[in-house]
């Protein structure tokens, strides 16, 4: 805008100029015409006819035929003859005047009088120029400046003032013209600017277009905008998740409600049910992710009355998120049991009723992005435990069906097992039948592993061959107490002063938990007569109930939580009470839930702080529970050793 303002000026000043030189040249165009030596010469002749024709012939040079064809042939028009030459004192250049073939010639002599004489011819003047062409070509170049086709040289005729005057009057006239135009669209485009800024203040910088009824149907339909409804509305919906009383009053002391709320051990926070994908399933595994603490998952069997929806099913719920899940995946078969990857926390394994195992990825789609062959190695009967063991830089996912077979798989591929270890029930047993249905690795050693089997019994077992043992089933120890088939097993987690990772939790449908203390593979040994030692049980619970699942608290070292038939949560502490349970709740029912569902059959602990814990049964309901427990103290480690070394001398055989 600048540039343009500073062009117009520009040409003002450029028309201003042309209007002072041409008033410059009218002016001495009328002293001109007043000078009497030139408006009125007085032409004398001149007696001495040789010296007329010796000045002509020094003027022009000489007189050529005038029957050649060259014409006449003289100087160059405007050239300076000098005085030794010319034979006259100070005369001024000739100049030399072509009116319609008449050519006159005239000077001034030495006397001051002008001379004029006259040649007529016929032949056409001829000019010749002494002076060569420049070899440097010019260059002509496009000035937006005022273009003219004539030059602005002076002119000596009326004719020539007519058609300057005429030319200055149409040039100012289309200079006008054009600043006129130029004002009119500055002011345009000032105007429109300025709305254009005002638009982009209001919208963004965008133009608003109302979209058409088939563009909002397409935006909607979209599977983009889908996906972006669903994320925001998550977000929107854990945000607006902060339970805070704002009218509290911290002066004033606890009611009667509060006070029992306070007696209370435990407190129930959160339920999650999906009227979609929960309705009629049962609920088979639940497990805390070990990277976000506020994320749970619980695996799914069918939905008998719905043929068309999948067998299999895994959601992941969010603390903040309570009328729906996280996540949904989906598999051909039941879901007998699923965890998050202690190594990468986007990666869900779980085992399936048809013998696959199974691989979920949060970034992705519902569908698993890897799983096992249905034929070929692997498993053929349903897989009821796996777990993911090792490092972060070297991690393997086990897994055990009822077939008596455990494989190891790599987490990026699962088309053949890396693994696969055959366990047979050592002699002297009438079968070699073996059926686990749970298992557990102790924290110290990833190398061995405890097996609960359907028959009730509890089998160490060895990866891989080491000194005195071959890979399979320990044959010298195995430990028997248990009357039904064995549901849980635990090891307690390493997280103390004192080492507890030898105590073994187990669940059976015998209604009654049994604690163990694990022995070493190294220091079992065989009886006298080759059959394998039969370990006992340091300490038992019974209940009224069968017992599907027990579960060692992460922090505190000796509470423990058990699920049961009756629907009953129940929160144990050794060194408390080893008769009653601490604390005992049951789920809020659902509406329209019947006595047949009240059943519990997993638990599972919140992994950071311990003071959490989630159940599940056949209603398809997730309930979280709040449980209110004081820090863990050193001295609580020592009290559960020294609980441990006394159940373990009044054990009949020690």
């Amino acid at each position: 805008m600048e540039q343009r303002k500073a062009e117009i000026a520009a040409k003002k000043a450029k028309l201003a100029e042309i209007k002072r030189r041409n008033q410059e040249r009218q002016q001495s165009l009328s002293n001109s015409r007043r000078s009497p030596d030139l408006t009125s010469p007085h032409p004398r002749s001149y007696n001495n006819r040789q010296s007329i024709e010796d000045l002509v012939t020094i003027l022009v040079g000489e007189r050529p035929s005038s029957t050649g064809p060259g014409g006449i042939r003289g100087s160059r028009p405007g050239s300076v003859v000098s005085v030794a030459e010319s034979g006259i004192s100070e005369a001024p250049s000739p100049t030399i005047h072509s009116l319609s073939g008449l050519t006159m010639t005239s000077g001034m002599a030495t006397d001051g009088t002008l001379l004029t004489l006259q040649n007529i011819s016929a032949a056409p003047l001829t000019v010749l120029y002494d002076e060569p062409p420049s070899p440097v070509r010019e260059i002509v170049t496009y000035s937006k400046e005022v273009q003219t086709s004539e030059a602005w040289t002076e002119a000596d005729g009326e004719d020539d003032e007519k058609v300057s005057c005429k030319t200055d009057e149409e040039l100012r006239e289309r200079i006008r013209l054009e600043i006129v135009e130029e004002l009119k669209q500055l002011k345009v485009t000032d105007s429109e600017e300025q709305d254009e800024k005002t638009d982009g203040t209001a919208n963004g910088g965008f133009f608003v277009r109302e979209l058409s009824d088939e563009e909002k149907t397409a935006i909607t339909a979209s599977e983009e905008f889908v996906d972006f409804i669903e994320r925001s509305s998550k977000v929107v919906e854990r945000a607006l998740d902060m339970e805070y009383d704002v009218l509290a009053d911290y002066g004033l002391g606890m009611n009667g409600e509060d006070e029992e709320q306070a007696g209370r051990k435990l407190k129930e926070v959160a339920q999650f049910y999906d009227e979609r994908w929960s309705k009629k399933r049962m609920i088979s595994d639940i497990n805390y992710s070990p990277k976000f603490p506020e994320l749970l998952l619980a695996s799914y069997t069918k939905n008998p009355s719905a043929p068309h929806d999948p067998d299999g099913l895994v959601q992941v719920w969010n603390m903040h998120l309570h009328d729906r899940p996280e996540y949904v995946f989906h598999a051909q078969s039941d879901v007998l049991t699923a965890r998050f990857s202690p190594f990468h926390p986007n990666l869900i394994v779980g085992g399936a009723y048809s013998g696959q195992v199974l691989l979920w990825d949060t970034r992705a789609k519902s569908q698993p992005v890897l799983k096992t062959p249905l034929t070929g190695s692997g498993h053929t009967h349903p897989v009821y435990s796996v777990s993911v063991i090792g490092t972060q830089n070297a991690n393997n996912i086990l897994s055990c069906s009822t077939d008596g077979v455990v494989c190891g798989w790599t987490v990026d591929m699962l088309a053949q097992p890396q693994e696969l270890l055959e366990l047979t029930t050592p002699a002297p047993s009438k079968t070699d039948d073996l059926s686990p249905i749970c298992m557990a690795f102790p924290h110290s050693d990833p190398t061995y592993f405890l097996v609960g089997t359907e028959e009730g019994t509890i089998y160490p077992c060895h990866r891989y061959d080491r000194a005195g043992a071959k890979a399979g089933v320990e044959p010298r120890i195995a430990y028997k107490g248990h009357a039904g088939p064995v549901m849980s097993v635990d090891f307690h987690p390493v997280r103390g002063p004192v080492d507890l990772g030898d105590l073994v939790l187990s669940s059976s449908l015998d209604w009654s938990v049994k604690l163990w203390k694990a022995r070493p593979p190294a220091a079992s040994t065989t009886t006298a007569n080759g059959t394998p030692q039969a370990a006992t049980p340091i300490m038992e619970f019974s209940r009224e109930d069968v017992v599907y699942d027990a579960a060692w608290n992460p922090t505190k070292p000796g509470v423990f939580g058990l699920v049961d038939g009756a629907g009953q949560l129940e929160i144990w502490d050794i060194t408390m009470d080893t008769e009653v349970p601490i604390a005992k709740a049951t789920p809020s029912s659902r509406v329209g839930a019947t006595h047949l569902t009240k059943s519990l059959n997993k638990i599972a602990w919140e992994e950071h702080d311990g003071k959490r814990v989630a159940v599940g049964g056949l209603d398809g309901m997730v309930t979280v529970f709040e449980v209110a427990m004081d820090p863990p103290r050193n001295e609580e480690w020592a009290s559960v050793k020294r609980l441990v070394s006394r159940a373990e001398g009044a054990v009949p055989g020690k």
